[in-house]
């Protein structure tokens, strides 16, 4: 598909624009009573961020969501649709407001048009229906710690990143502060989680170096720099973006000046026992990162031999058990470890989209 010689700008700035210009003058003027929040998050890597010329071709463009509360939706859901679509401008800021039909896939591009109505991407929605979309909850008062294990961190982020332009109805800011991030023990299991696949694979590249099996070596030390990202994040309390966005997302974290440098070289060395030296110094890295932290239990570990064997590791499991045994809740104390974030120990975006639904299945 070839797309139009647009000027990118990013999509949180353009469509605060969009808002103060052009929605929130049209709401004013048709309905001036009406209390309403106008935000842009949920899916989109302008929501996150990390959006440029590229993400222009599909669900970018000038788009934002509009929440009513629920008797204002069930009354005006409909009339907005409308006013938007026979009272919005064709463009603003050089960028169609009107958008092609969905695909099979169900994205849609910026597409001009000179007659009404226009097939604009103003969402219409009630706060309740779109965590209900997200995260499988009408509201975040009372959430369960199953309800919290059940979330991703993708759906977590699509609701906590982009930008709310208005909120007449003091719910979504304070909304999101309340998911801004885990609750402590369920950092705790989800930092437990991550260390766990650690420990499930930190010995193999000695066993790998023992057999001459370089490919095992690069694809298990791969995955092991992946884990060591992600413990980054959670580290500094910051979700996880899918893969797609993980390496963007990892180099604004304060860790990545201290741990990049290493984990290349993990990547680029071909010299098994180089590549060995490497991850177990970004292991002992992320042991002095986690101590820095005062409200996480201290962490003793230092390389040693893997049970008399001549593989370098952490003892990631003692790492796990410490991390455990700092929950307190009766019910997450019973919690079995390899049901945790399954959605950052598979990095598949199916599992993340569906992963809420298995772990209730498991859970219950």
């Amino acid at each position: 598909m070839k797309m139009p010689d647009y000027n990118f700008i990013p999509g949180i700035e353009l469509n605060k624009g969009f808002y103060i210009d052009v929605v929130k003058p049209l709401l004013d003027r048709e309905f001036p009573e009406l209390k309403y929040t106008a935000s842009l998050i949920g899916c989109g890597s302008d929501v996150l961020g990390y959006d440029n010329r590229t993400s222009m071709d599909h669900n970018w463009g000038p788009r934002l969501q509009i929440f009513l509360s629920e008797n204002d939706f069930e009354a005006l859901s409909g009339s907005l649709t409308k006013l938007f679509q026979y009272n919005l401008p064709f463009e603003y800021n050089g960028f169609p407001t009107n958008y092609t039909t969905p695909r099979y896939d169900q994205t849609q591009s910026m597409e001009w048009t000179t007659e009404y109505p226009v097939n604009h991407l103003i969402e219409v929605h009630t706060l309740s229906s779109y965590l209900k979309r997200y995260l499988g909850v009408e509201n975040v008062a009372g959430i369960t710690y199953r309800e919290w294990l059940s979330f991703t961190d993708i759906n977590l982020l699509e609701i906590t990143k982009g930008e709310v332009f208005h909120d007449g109805l003091r719910e979504l800011k304070s909304t999101r502060e309340e998911l801004s991030f885990y609750p402590f023990e369920i950092w705790l299991l989800r930092l437990a989680a991550l260390w766990r696949c650690v420990e499930n694979e930190e010995p193999f590249i000695g066993r790998c170096r023992e057999n001459n099996d370089f490919l095992g070596i690069k694809t298990i030390s791969a995955r092991l720099v992946n884990y060591i990202m992600k413990i980054c994040f959670y580290l500094e309390k910051e979700y996880i973006p899918y893969s797609k966005w993980t390496g963007t997302a990892f180099k604004r974290l304060k860790s990545y000046p201290a741990v990049e440098p290493t984990l290349k070289r993990v990547l680029v060395e071909n010299d098994p026992e180089k590549i060995e030296n490497y991850l177990v110094a970004a292991y002992e890295k992320l042991v002095e990162l986690h101590n820095e932290r005062t409200d996480l239990p201290r962490l003793d570990n230092k390389i040693q031999n893997f049970f008399g064997r001549p593989y370098k590791v952490i003892f990631a499991e003692t790492i796990v058990q410490k991390l455990k045994q700092a929950v307190n809740d009766s019910y997450l104390k019973n919690i079995n470890i390899d049901e945790v974030g399954l959605d950052k120990k598979l990095d598949s975006i199916d599992l993340d989209i569906k992963v809420q639904k298995k772990i209730f299945m498991i859970l219950n």
